[in-house]
C-alpha cells in the first residue's frame, strides 16, 4: 500500500513561495501609496501590520506545524501498516489451522474407514468360526442321532425276535401238547435233554 507524505524539501519550497508572495504583495501596496498623492502611507495603518504579523506567524509556523503533521502522517500510516501486516499474520495463521483441521479430518476419515474395515474382516471370521462350529455340532449331533437310532433299531429287533421266539416256542408247544402223548412228550423231552447236553 503506497502512501504520499510530504518531504522536507516540498515543505522548505511552500514556505519560500508563501514569503516570496507576501513580498510581492508588499511592494505593490508600496507602489499603490506612492501613486496618490496626499493620502498616508499604508504601512502607517495598524491593519497593515497586523496582517504583516498574521502573515509573518503563518509563515513561521509553516515549518513546525509541517514537521509535526508530517510525523503524524507517518504514525498513522506507520499504524495502518501495522495493522495490514497483523491482519495478514492472521489471515497466514488461519490459513495454517484450516489446513492443519483438514488433515486432522482427513485422516480421522481413513482411521474410520479403517475401523470400519477391520470390522467387517473380524464379523466375517467370528461368522465363519460360528457356522464352522455350528456344522460341527449338527454332524456329531447328527452321528449321535444315527448311532441312537441304530442302537433303537437293534433293540427293537432283539425284541421282536424275543417275542417271535417266545411265541414260536408257545405255539410248537401247545401243538405238541395238543397232538402228542404223554410218552412222546416224555421221549421228546429226554432227547431235547441229550441234545443239550451234547451241545453243552
Amino acid at each position: 500500500m503506497s502512501r504520499v507524505i510530504p518531504d522536507k524539501g516540498m515543505i522548505d519550497a511552500t514556505q519560500d513561495a508563501v514569503l516570496s508572495a507576501a513580498s510581492d504583495v508588499v511592494q505593490v501596496l508600496e507602489n499603490t501609496a506612492q501613486g496618490l498623492d496626499g493620502v498616508e502611507p499604508f504601512y502607517l495603518h495598524a491593519e497593515f501590520w497586523v496582517g504583516t504579523a498574521f502573515v509573518l506567524t503563518i509563515v513561521g509556523l509553516a515549518k513546525p506545524v509541517g514537521r509535526v503533521l508530517l510525523k503524524m502522517l507517518r504514525g498513522r500510516g506507520q499504524a495502518i501498516a501495522d495493522r495490514i501486516r497483523e491482519a495478514s499474520d492472521l489471515k497466514e495463521d488461519a490459513q495454517k489451522l484450516l489446513a492443519e483441521y483438514e488433515r486432522k479430518f482427513r485422516g480421522a476419515e481413513k482411521e474410520a474407514a479403517d475401523i470400519l474395515a477391520r470390522a467387517e474382516r473380524e464379523t466375517d471370521i467370528i461368522k465363519r468360526d460360528t457356522l464352522s462350529r455350528l456344522e460341527a455340532e449338527m454332524a456329531i449331533r447328527e452321528k449321535e442321532a444315527k448311532a441312537r437310532l441304530k442302537a433303537a433299531e437293534v433293540d427293537a429287533m432283539r425284541e421282536v425276535t424275543m417275542q417271535t421266539a417266545e411265541l414260536t416256542i408257545a405255539a410248537v408247544k401247545k401243538i405238541l401238547e395238543e397232538s402228542l402223548d404223554d410218552k412222546a412228550q416224555n421221549q421228546l423231552i429226554d432227547a431235547s435233554i441229550d441234545y443239550l447236553k451234547k451241545s453243552a
